[in-house]
């Protein structure tokens, strides 16, 4: 369907409706589904919690037990229930009851290592999981028992996500491998060269498939992160590679940025084909793109939040939240206080409401 600029304005122009100050810094929030909640990952092993449903956020009795980073956190599709995972293996599962988090259950060496990320079938049975250690993982999500598990890389996994069916998986690897699996039998289906998304440089890996996102009719995968050119301090260019899911013909590759705008960090693809993009690169750089992949360019662009981690859509209510890090946060010792003290850096969660008519 050909629309104009003005009419997908008119759906997705973002108007910001205020920000939670995050202190210290959270790299990725998420909306549980019923629209009450905003769950962030931490670097403080918790995840924090807010009530987003009236105007003002309330923070809430965050989730603790974790031991490290908390990485990557996904609500179950139709419960309360939170799963998260952290830099030292740990999986966990909060249930969410008159606004305190309980424990259901959490698996301590789930991984060996840093989880880098997790994902809850459309049913809300299973729960898959992938980290260095090259484990792909099935787990119940009633239970956390472990369902199947098998070796699919030679790299290190850094992405995953359930195809829309729930029957298949694909998994992204640190070197721009991307496979199809058939959960069930854990039989390969086929695979995905996104070979651009990795560079040798000097030794060094860059880059790697740091996100993957299925179309929501499951007949197109994308998978992103930053084509890039350099090593040490990367430089490259945000990169969003789409597949045909039956063919594995690449079918666009769309570019997000310059240089020095570096990685793409989410994506979310909306029911009518729109591709929301936050971007994260050197020290200030920071993007919000929406665009649709026949499309010569975006229709929607702006820079004004810096280093964007995270982006999440609830579709009923037209809302959207965005993870920021604060300004001036280059780390360097130069940006003090009144007191004369070095201030750590905090993450600014931006809320929006989509649409001119909103």
């Amino acid at each position: 369907m050909n629309e104009t600029t003005e009419s997908l304005l008119e759906r997705y122009e973002p108007l910001e409706t205020g920000q939670i100050v995050a202190e210290p810094q959270v790299t990725e929030a998420r909306f549980s589904p019923c629209g009450r909640f905003l769950a962030a990952t931490g670097f403080d092993a918790r995840v924090r919690l807010w009530n987003v449903s009236d105007e003002k956020p309330t923070e809430l009795t965050a989730i603790s037990g974790h031991n490290g980073w908390v990485h990557s956190v996904v609500f179950h599709p139709t419960e309360d229930v939170l799963y998260s995972s952290d830099s030292w293996g740990q999986l966990r599962a909060s249930r969410l009851k008159d606004e305190i988090p309980l424990e259901v259950w959490h698996r301590n060496q789930a991984h060996d290592g840093w989880i880098r990320q997790i994902d809850v079938s459309n049913d809300g049975k299973i729960l898959a999981s992938c980290a260095p250690d090259r484990r792909i993982c099935i787990w119940s999500t009633e239970d956390g028992s472990l369902i199947a598990e098998w070796n699919g890389h030679d790299d290190d996994i850094q992405s995953l996500r359930f195809h829309p069916n729930g029957k298949h998986l694909a998994t992204g690897d640190a070197k721009g491998k991307v496979k199809l699996w058939e959960v069930g039998t854990k039989r390969l289906i086929r695979e995905f060269d996104a070979g651009p998304l990795w560079l040798l440089h000097r030794l060094q890996d860059v880059g790697g498939v740091r996100l993957i996102r299925f179309k929501p009719d499951g007949t197109q995968v994308a998978c992103g992160g930053v084509k890039p050119s350099s090593g040490g301090t990367v430089q490259g260019e945000p990169t969003l590679l789409v597949f045909d899911t039956e063919s594995s013909e690449l079918k666009a590759t769309l570019t997000l940025g310059v240089a020095n705008d570096c990685f793409l960090h989410d994506v979310h693809w909306t029911d009518d084909g729109v591709l929301m993009c936050v971007t994260s690169g050197t020290p200030g750089a920071g993007k919000l793109v929406m665009r649709r992949i026949e499309d010569e360019k975006p229709f929607f662009e702006t820079t004004k939040m810096p280093n964007c981690l995270s982006i999440s859509m609830l579709a009923q209510t037209k809302r959207l939240a965005i993870v920021t890090t604060n300004r001036n946060s280059n780390g360097n010792g130069r940006m003090l206080n009144k007191s004369g003290e070095y201030p750590g850096n905090n993450s600014p969660i931006v809320l929006f409401r989509l649409g001119k008519k909103t």
